[in-house]
């Protein structure tokens, strides 16, 4: 999942609530305040602030899955966006480094 992954479902997003429900189908953990955010900022106004377009003239490269340090799957783990790193779905547990 990519930043512009994100963009994406909250351009389909008819309000926060299901923004935040269709980032859990796609294993992303978003806060109400990150949903927020991007659904604001999609259903806002269209134009980019000169310190927006910076944000995003840099590459990304999606990070590699692995393996919750705690219970050990690899299949129920997304990432975090609202507190960075991973989250396992399984044992509800945020996680920074990948095993």
């Amino acid at each position: 999942m990519t930043p512009f992954d994100l963009i994406g479902l909250a351009r389909r997003a008819e309000s926060v609530e299901e923004l935040i429900k269709l980032a859990e189908q796609d294993r992303i953990r978003l806060s109400e305040e990150d949903a927020k955010i991007y659904f604001e900022r999609w259903h806002g106004s269209s134009e980019l602030s000169e310190d927006e377009l910076d944000l995003v003239g840099g590459g990304f490269e999606e990070p590699t899955r692995g393996v919750c340090p705690f219970c050990k799957q690899s299949d129920k783990v997304g990432i975090n966006v609202s507190g960075g790193g991973y989250y396992c779905y399984r044992c509800k547990r945020p996680f920074d480094l990948l095993r």
